[in-house]
């Protein structure tokens, strides 16, 4: 039946997909935008979607965001380019502020939704991966039902940061990839239609609110860093080598260059590549009933068309395997 469902972060690229396939089911969405931000969300034809103007740093602007919410789906925040002290008003305050909405205005039978991918697999690498565990804490503890779903690395149409620059790189006719790693460490991306398949089903699940979830949403199988390399140039046609240089080098280089600089983003990248990033995705499988679809198969669809041969706003370079992610 007909919820109605509050979302953050809607203007973005996770969020766009959630809000079209929310009031595409029927649902009655309530999208914050940030002042100025309002003509950002999309209104598909025939659905109902009301665009609310506030900001998370102010509590003030939030009054009646959350009234008669059923769901609250958070996906907002402040990431790690901004600094240290917007990523605490944003990711903890910011939190702290809905839930006091939530606890004052939404339905009797409320629940508060997180997804982020910042919470999933190893505790290293940044202040922001640090925000966004200390969010979902707050989120536990609040007394409010929950559920938390943590993607792992999210692939798709019409990612600009994200996808789109790694799609260019390998489709380029002629170059070399460099990768510096061994590319043995594994990945385990997921489609954005995988992940809102996933918590669309969850919508239906008869013990959604008996209990508290914790989904971690990834592929169906980790792949290592060099396959994930070359299944995108193949998916792209394009005619990039791929040429790894070994990490000890990297580090070396790290270490002469940290004797004059900072280096921090370097060491966490290079750390990054260290590890594996596999994940535990059954509970997801077997209470909800979703399989993703395999990273070969995913990557062939999303680069199918030509969305992604335009360079984005930014002129954003694809980062990953050059130092950090």
């Amino acid at each position: 039946s007909p919820m109605n469902i509050s979302i953050t972060g809607a203007t973005g690229f996770i969020g766009s997909y959630l809000l079209r396939t929310l009031a595409g089911a029927g649902h009655s969405v309530r999208a914050l935008a940030r002042p100025g931000r309002e003509e950002a969300v999309e209104r598909p034809q025939g659905t109902d979607v009301e665009v609310f103007t506030g900001d998370l740093t102010d509590p003030e602007s939030l009054r009646g965001f959350l009234r008669d919410a059923d769901y609250l789906l958070h996906l907002a925040s402040a990431h790690d380019h901004f600094t240290e002290e917007e990523m605490q008003k944003v990711n903890v305050a910011g939190t702290e502020i809905l839930i006091e909405e939530a606890q004052n205005t939404a339905a009797k039978d409320f629940q508060f939704i997180v997804v982020s991918s910042a919470v999933i697999g190893m505790p290293v690498y940044s202040y922001y991966r640090d925000s966004k565990r200390v969010q979902e804490k707050i989120i536990r503890g609040s007394g409010l039902k929950w559920a938390s779903f943590r993607p792992t690395l999210v692939y798709g149409v019409g990612d600009m940061r994200h996808t789109a620059p790694l799609l260019r790189k390998c489709g380029a006719r002629k170059g070399t990839y460099w990768v510096k790693h061994e590319g043995l460490s594994k990945l385990n991306p997921v489609h954005v239609d995988d992940l809102v398949d996933v918590i669309m089903r969850f919508f239906d699940y008869d013990r959604a609110k008996e209990v508290d979830c914790i989904y971690e949403i990834a592929g169906p199988t980790g792949i290592p860093f060099n396959e994930f390399v070359d299944l995108t140039i193949a998916a792209t046609g394009g005619g990039v080598k791929r040429r790894n240089i070994r990490r000890k080098w990297i580090e070396r280089a790290i270490f002469i260059k940290g004797l004059f600089m900072d280096v921090t983003r370097e060491r966490r990248g290079a750390g990054y590549f260290s590890l594996h990033h596999e994940h535990d995705i059954r509970a997801a499988v077997v209470e909800l009933g979703w399989q993703p679809r395999p990273f070969a198969e995913g990557i062939a669809e999303v680069a199918a068309g030509d969305w992604w041969r335009e360079t984005s706003g930014t002129g954003e370079a694809a980062r990953l395997g050059t130092g950090g992610v």
